[in-house]
């Protein structure tokens, strides 16, 4: 569910706010902090970095980068930075943070009680702001304590257990060293603020937050305020972080990546989850039961059956996101899910060797078929789909890929 190129990933379409984001490989000596304007007069705080023709580099105060198409600012902020690119100095590399080839997590538990706080909580202005280590949540109405303390403990968990996997999920748009997150009290008052309707949440790398109504994770109207229900589920949320975390140069729009993106959402939403405790699942039974019928606890899932037809993969891999979210959404999620799982976990005996080097490429700003290539190992897409099909077809999955 990510909003990029004018789709939001798993909601409705709205018109484009700003360009996706994407990651710079790039730093440099950036001018002083400034408030900056896009076309439709939201405003963000960042420093200005160059100008590469018609595309801006920024990067904020914590040395992220990402670069936005001129085009999206607003008419005064355009012909300040065409001036100030004449002269702005040339960029040298920067250093990344990657864990690729790292180990892969056993387990991911958070050891002790939730670390969150009240900031202000305003009824006039129905503005109620709430902070963990990693994350600012700000909804328009009151958290009730345990509502607070079970939120705090599942973004810090999934901020924790994403970040371990080995794939360099490095993403993320920091905002005063905190990731963004916007709750609503009403379906109306998510909509209202450009989630889609119908949805469940969203992510929008155009500003780097997630947004959700209440009404879907898992919560209960109280005299006090909204509640835990504890038959609710907040796997929604979780894969919406999970996108949050997602570098942007894996979301380009020229990759049509949506099944790695969305399938590595799911991945991430579909391991089982209690309080603190992240079970990672590298034999994918709970991705099985999540996709072919309802999932561990029965409740959800994508329920495809244990037979599937699936497109050609070069069609499947290739797909514009919108499409990959169009009607057909529930299965390519799905599917994606299946695709994901069997690069992280079954090709070369576990060892996520493809992937990592398609990743890798990814990061360095690849085109598609040069990231293809390492993913492809050298063979074809009727060879990987043939591969893909005797993995699945141990684990009592059976897909027939339609040509």
């Amino acid at each position: 569910m990510i909003s990029r190129g004018g789709v939001i990933h798993g909601c409705q379409r709205k018109p484009r706010l700003l360009a996706l984001l994407m990651a710079a490989a790039v730093a440099g000596d950036p001018a002083s902090a400034e408030v900056w304007t896009n076309a439709h007069g939201q405003s963000f705080e960042a420093n200005f970095v160059r100008l590469d023709g018609e595309r801006v580099i920024f990067a904020f105060e914590n040395g992220r980068q990402f670069l936005t198409q001129l085009g999206e600012l607003s008419a005064a902020d355009q012909l300040k930075l065409r001036r100030l690119g004449a002269s702005a100095p040339r960029p040298v590399a920067a250093p990344k943070k990657l864990n690729f080839g790292h180990p892969w997590p056993r387990e991911i538990r958070m050891d002790g009680p939730s670390q969150s706080r009240v900031i202000s909580e305003d009824p006039e202005q129905k503005r109620f702001v709430y902070e963990s280590p990693h994350y600012r949540f700000t909804c328009d109405v009151r958290l009730t304590p345990d509502v607070l303390r079970n939120f705090a403990m599942m973004f810090e968990t999934t901020y924790k257990y994403t970040t371990a996997l080995p794939l360099s999920l490095t993403g993320g748009w920091e905002k005063k060293g905190r990731l963004e997150i916007l709750l609503f009290e009403s379906m109306q008052g998510y909509v209202g603020a450009g989630g889609g309707p119908g949805t469940a949440a969203c992510f929008r790398p155009s500003t780097g937050v997630v947004m959700a109504p209440l009404v879907s994770l898992g919560l209960e109207k109280t005299p006090t305020g909204f509640s835990l229900d504890t038959k609710g589920k907040n796997d929604v949320l979780i894969h919406e972080l999970a996108h949050q975390l997602t570098p942007a140069n894996y979301m380009r729009d020229e990759l049509r990546n949506g099944w790695f993106v969305e399938g590595l959402a799911e991945y991430v939403s579909t391991t089982p989850y209690s309080w603190g405790y992240f079970r990672p699942d590298p034999h994918g039974n709970a991705a099985r039961a999540y996709v072919t019928a309802y999932g561990e606890d029965e409740t959800t899932g994508r329920a495809l059956g244990t037979k599937i037809v699936a497109p050609k993969l070069q069609n499947f891999m290739s797909m514009e996101y919108r499409e990959f979210s169009g009607p057909k959404a529930n299965f390519n999620y799905g599917f994606a899910l299946l695709l994901t799982h069997y690069f992280l976990h079954m090709e070369g005996n576990g060892q996520a060797r493809r992937i990592t080097a398609y990743l890798q490429k990814l990061t360095d700003g690849a085109s598609y078929k040069e990231a293809l290539v390492p993913l492809l190992g050298g063979s074809s897409f009727r060879q990987l789909e043939k591969e893909v099909a005797d993995a699945w077809r141990k684990k009592g999955v059976e897909i027939v890929f339609k040509h």
